[in-house]
């Protein structure tokens, strides 16, 4: 299936430069549902070799079924982060999280992490040492992400019950 693949994205290529951007189109489309469903598990974003280093590290910890993952940002990270980053920069620290804690590919988590590298100064005002992503809590509007301090569903924290 992977050589199909790989011989139906060739000649999407090949058809790029033979014809007009319709017949690429056409290829293209047909292309689609076959590498969504190879590629599916595989983060959209790859973090580029000499993007700065956002994670310190991360820490999965449990407090009965439920977890939470701590991420303790760089001060690269800390400094990077916030209302005026950029979409690339956002998404640099997403797939270097990916790397770091690969469990966390879930659109909660990255719904959260997004909240905190975009806001996390706003919603939660001297907030330092980590970030806290909880894959149990639900997927929310931004609004609702926003006013819940990027915590949707529950205390902040489930260490701190």
């Amino acid at each position: 299936m992977a050589d199909r693949l790989a011989v139906r994205l060739r000649a999407v290529v090949v058809h790029r430069r033979a014809a007009g951007h319709g017949r690429c189109l056409a290829t293209a489309l047909s292309t689609v549902p076959l590498a969504i469903g190879m590629l599916a598990a595989a983060p959209v974003h790859a973090r580029p070799p000499d993007a700065p280093q956002y994670i310190d590290h991360t820490v999965w910890e449990y407090h009965g079924d439920r977890a939470t993952l701590r991420i303790y940002p760089t001060p690269w990270g800390w400094w990077a982060a916030g209302m005026f980053t950029n979409g690339a920069q956002s998404y640099d620290a997403w797939a270097e999280l990916l790397e770091n804690a690969p469990d966390a590919n879930t659109l909660t988590m990255q719904n959260q992490f997004f909240c905190y590298w975009q806001s996390a100064t706003f919603t939660n005002p001297g907030k330092v040492g980590t970030w806290n992503l909880e894959p149990w809590r639900p997927v929310v509007s931004n609004s609702i992400m926003l006013n819940s301090g990027c915590n949707p569903g529950g205390p902040d924290d489930v260490f701190n019950w």
